[in-house]
């Protein structure tokens, strides 16, 4: 009879790992943390003078004055389609379910 070879564990740990790198790697490739960043309140350059400047001549200062961005919304009809669907779904999925849980332990517990 053989025997079975047991997994390495070293070998998976490795290989997840290796997984994790290249998934962030690709992300970090593709602008991913730099659209969070810009999704954050930052200070620019410009901006940066400009508050130097409100302070040099003593004007009132607000933070927001110089954090604040446009953003554009790139949502289209396919995004919104989809979110109302996910929606629907958690919905369905929450409350429905939630009352087909009740339904069924008040038929069992009697």
């Amino acid at each position: 009879m053989e025997k079975k070879k047991k997994p390495n564990i070293f070998l998976i740990v490795l290989f997840i790992l290796f997984v994790i790198y290249i998934s962030l790697d690709i992300a970090s490739s593709n602008g991913y943390y730099d659209n969070l960043m810009r999704e954050k309140a930052i200070l620019t350059e410009e901006n940066i003078k400009e508050f130097e400047d409100d302070v040099k001549n003593n004007r009132d200062i607000d933070i927001k004055k110089y954090t604040e961005k446009e953003t554009k919304d790139y949502r289209g009809f396919a995004s919104n389609m989809g979110e109302t669907f996910s929606n629907f779904v958690e919905k369905l999925m929450t409350e429905e379910l939630g009352k087909m849980g009740k339904t069924l332990k008040k038929l069992f517990t009697n």
